[in-house]
């Protein structure tokens, strides 16, 4: 039998499960099928200056991934985030920026207010317990209710000002596509942290990770080899096979579908039955500095667009803008990002520009460039229902042998859940090295 260690993808979850074992003393191979590691951290970058176009920020709370951070001797270039500040198209369209709970408490009225105060109340200080960064316990009654329908109870201002930017900046969806316990783990981690990015990037401390590993670029993992109810390895896209005493899969779960072997069917269907929400960002590159009070414009009060948030990543990450000129993104949110997928460039180009142009006046005359990212799985989308799906999959596959699971989808999309999951699949992996 082999002694190598494989680990199918290098993302953050696949980097930090091979950095475990390998620093435990155990060869460890990762096949990448990109050019790139990291996954979905990316870095958009011109002339000197950049842009997350990936995961966007790093929480306080997020206790794995700054040990790990640390452990990397990375801890000199975590960079707090400065600007909290939001701006709201009201209901005329007019940008309004309210400064605290105040200024916000005065933008939604009474109604809104009350319902805010209510909501903090309900479900920000007595709600039922659950851990923000693994699916591990099953609530009925936040799992089996769209968002929508959970504040079906509110008015139209806590709605508006609210819960609708909340479900498009966090789960890049609509409080009618993602059920309630997703929506509620995004709220309440917004909540209670603060947000910090690294000096280069939050890819940085992927590609320092990857540079300590045995990390195989441009080599797609086609199939996961099993014998007799064992995994024992791993046959490329190129044809080749590789032996390895224990298979840690963590691509994105579009990718592991077609990797799993067709004798586990429940955990095939699991991952090709999964909800996803594609996901696409349009980046300009301003010829000017475009001061403005907020670093992230919403305007769900007034219309309803595809690209209906944008942030300015010059006043959001400073460090990374050294020129100081504006970069501005367009984000989509599903179900229209649906519709964006598959457009060419120049369209989604001109959509964008013309759905932000509400947020920051005359921005059509200032770009010098526009880029589009498209993350073709987005987010994983939980829908009603997917908590207890989440956990008979994560039951079902612990009686497998030579092979773990891990993922950010499937435990509530952070960094943070990625980290860990990467750390318990390293655990798992060691046990039955």
């Amino acid at each position: 039998m082999s002694d190598t260690n494989i680990v199918i993808g290098a993302g953050i979850t696949g980097l930090t499960a091979a950095i475990t074992l390998q620093n435990a003393g155990k060869k460890v191979i990762v096949v990448e099928a990109s050019e790139r590691p990291g996954g979905r951290l990316v870095r958009i970058e011109r002339n000197g200056d950049a842009a997350e176009a990936g995961g966007q920020g790093i929480h306080s709370n997020y206790r794995d991934m700054l040990g790990l951070i640390r452990a990397e001797g990375l801890s000199g270039d975590l960079m707090p985030q400065l600007n909290h500040q939001a701006g709201h198209l009201n209901r005329q369209g007019a940008l309004c920026y309210p400064k605290g709970n105040l200024g916000l408490a005065k933008l939604m009225g009474p109604r809104g207010t009350r319902d805010l105060a209510w909501f903090v109340t309900r479900y920000l200080v007595l709600s039922k317990k659950f851990d923000l960064f693994e699916s591990s316990v099953d609530i009925p009654a936040y799992d089996n209710a769209t968002a929508a329908e959970a504040f079906s109870w509110a008015g139209d201002e806590f709605r508006d000002y609210v819960l609708r930017p909340s479900a498009h900046a966090m789960s890049n969806t609509t409080p009618e596509f993602t059920n309630f316990y997703f929506l509620l783990n995004l709220m309440k981690l917004v909540a209670t942290t603060k947000v910090m990015t690294l000096r280069h990037g939050n890819v940085s401390i992927a590609e320092h990770l990857a540079k300590k590993l045995d990390v195989r670029y441009g080599i797609g993992a086609k199939k996961i080899l099993t014998n007799k109810g064992k995994t024992e390895g791993v046959l490329l896209e190129d044809g080749k096979a590789l032996t390895a005493r224990h298979v840690i899969l963590t691509a994105p779960m579009n990718c592991a579908a077609e990797i799993i072997p067709d004798d586990l069917v429940a955990e095939q269907r699991f991952f090709s039955e999964f909800p996803n929400s594609p996901f696409v960002l349009v980046y300009f590159f301003l010829d000017r500095p475009l001061p403005t009070e907020a670093f992230v414009y919403v305007g769900h009060a007034f219309r309803d667009v595809a690209f209906n948030m944008a942030l300015n990543h010059t006043v959001k990450t400073p460090h990374l803008v050294r020129s100081g000129k504006a970069i501005i993104s367009a984000w989509s949110s599903f179900p229209k990002s649906g519709e964006l997928i598959g457009k060419p460039d120049s369209e989604v180009i001109q959509q964008a520009l013309n759905e932000i142009e509400v947020f920051f006046p005359g921005i059509s005359r200032w770009v010098e460039e526009a880029r589009v990212q498209r993350h073709h799985w987005g987010i994983a989308r939980l829908s009603p229902g997917q908590h207890g799906k989440i956990l008979e999959f994560k039951r079902n596959v612990e009686a497998l042998s030579g092979i773990s699971f891990a993922g950010n989808d499937y435990d509530g999309v952070h960094m943070e859940s990625g980290v860990r999951g990467g750390l318990r699949a390293a655990q798992r992996a060691l046990k039955h090295n």
